[in-house]
C-alpha cells in the first residue's frame, strides 16, 4: 500500500471516529433534553393522575357501592347494580332529566338570537363595540351576582318585571309568580340563562362573520339577493362550523347546570326546577347517597358522551369548513 492511501485511510478513519462521537453526542443531549422535559411535566403528570385518573376509578368503582359519605368507606359495601336498579324508580332523577331535557331548549333560542344579533352588528353600526361588552358582561359576572339581580327583578310582588307587566294592563291576579311558581320557575331559568350566554355566542358569531369571504356577498348582489336571503343563504352556512362548537357547548353545559338553579330556587319549589347535576349534589352532600350520586355521575358522563358523538358524527351533513 502506497504512502497516499495510508494518508487517505487516515482521513476516513477519523472522519468515521468524529461523526461517531457526533452521533453519540447528539444522543446524548437528545436524552438529557428528554429527562428533563419529563422532570418539568412530572409535578402536572402527578397530579392529573391523583385528581383525575384515580378520581376516575374511585368514581367508578364506589357507583356499585352504597357509600354513604358521613359513615366512611369502612361500612361501604358492594350492592352491584342496585344503585342502577334504583334509578328506574326514581321520581327526582326523572324530574331532574325532565328538566334537563326542557333546558335544552335554550340552545336553540340563543344560538338564532346571536345569530341576528352579530350579523347586525356586523353592519358597522355605531356603538357596535360597545354593544358586544354590554352583551358580554353577563357571561363574566359572578354567578352569585346574578341570582341575586334575578331574584329582585323576578320577585312576584315588588319585582319590576311583574311591575311592568302591570303597567300595559296585565292584572294583578294573572301575573306570573315567576320562581315560587312550578310553572313559571323553569322558564324564569331559561330567560336568565338565555341572557347570560348570549352574549358569548354573539361574540363567538362575530369572530366568525370576519372569516366570511366579501366575495360571497358580491355574488349574492349580482344574482340579486336582499338581506334576508343573503343571511340565510350565504350568512347562515358559512357560521355552521361556529354553530356546532355552540350547540355542542350548550349541550354539555345545560345537562351540568345546576349553580344558577341552586343559588335561585334550590331546585325548587318542588322538583319544578331540579337538574342531574343538582340532584348528584343534593344525593352527594346533602342526603349523603355518596355511592348512589356516583352512579348518578356517571349516568350524566354518558349521556354527554352520547350526545357529543352522535353530534359529532352528524357534522359532516350540515357543517360547511
Amino acid at each position: 500500500m502506497s504512502n497516499n492511501e495510508y494518508v487517505l485511510n487516515g482521513k476516513v478513519n477519523r472522519h468515521n471516529n468524529a461523526q461517531r462521537k457526533k452521533g453519540s453526542g447528539l444522543r446524548t443531549q437528545k436524552a438529557k433534553d428528554n429527562f428533563w422535559g419529563y422532570v418539568f411535566i412530572l409535578p402536572n403528570l402527578i397530579g392529573f393522575s391523583v385528581f383525575t385518573v384515580f378520581g376516575i376509578v374511585f368514581s367508578l368503582y364506589m357507583s356499585f357501592t352504597n357509600w354513604n359519605l358521613v359513615k366512611g368507606f369502612e361500612v361501604a359495601q358492594f350492592v352491584g347494580l342496585n344503585n342502577i336498579k334504583s334509578m328506574f324508580g326514581d321520581v327526582y332523577l326523572g324530574a331532574s332529566l325532565r328538566n334537563n331535557l326542557l333546558l335544552l331548549l335554550v340552545i336553540p333560542i340563543t344560538v338564532a338570537l346571536a345569530a341576528i344579533f352579530a350579523s347586525i352588528m356586523n353592519f358597522g353600526i355605531y356603538g357596535r363595540s360597545l354593544a358586544r361588552s354590554l352583551f358580554f358582561l353577563p357571561y363574566v359576572t359572578n354567578v352569585v351576582a346574578i341570582a341575586t339581580v334575578w331574584q329582585a327583578l323576578l320577585h312576584p310582588t315588588s319585582g319590576p318585571i311583574n311591575n311592568f307587566l302591570t303597567a300595559i294592563g296585565i292584572p294583578k291576579d294573572n301575573l306570573p309568580r315567576w320562581l315560587s311558581d312550578m310553572k313559571w320557575a323553569l322558564p324564569a331559568l331559561m330567560i336568565i340563562l338565555i341572557w347570560k350566554d348570549l352574549g358569548y355566542n354573539i361574540l363567538m358569531y362575530s369572530a366568525g362573520l370576519q372569516n366570511i369571504s366579501s366575495d360571497y356577498y358580491e355574488a349574492a348582489d349580482i344574482d340579486g339577493a336582499n338581506a334576508i336571503q343573503k343571511f340565510f343563504y350565504v350568512t347562515v352556512p358559512m357560521l355552521t362550523p361556529t354553530t356546532f362548537l355552540l350547540t355542542t357547548l350548550g349541550i354539555i353545559s345545560s345537562l351540568q347546570m345546576w349553580t344558577i338553579a341552586q343559588i335561585i330556587t334550590d331546585g325548587g319549589p318542588g322538583t319544578a326546577t331540579y337538574t342531574l347535576a343538582l340532584y348528584i349534589y343534593r344525593s352527594a352532600f346533602i342526603t349523603y347517597r355518596t355511592g348512589y350520586a356516583c352512579a348518578l355521575a356517571w349516568l350524566l358522563c354518558i349521556m354527554i358522551l352520547t350526545i357529543t358523538l352522535i353530534q359529532w358524527r352528524g357534522q359532516k351533513k350540515w357543517v360547511n369548513y
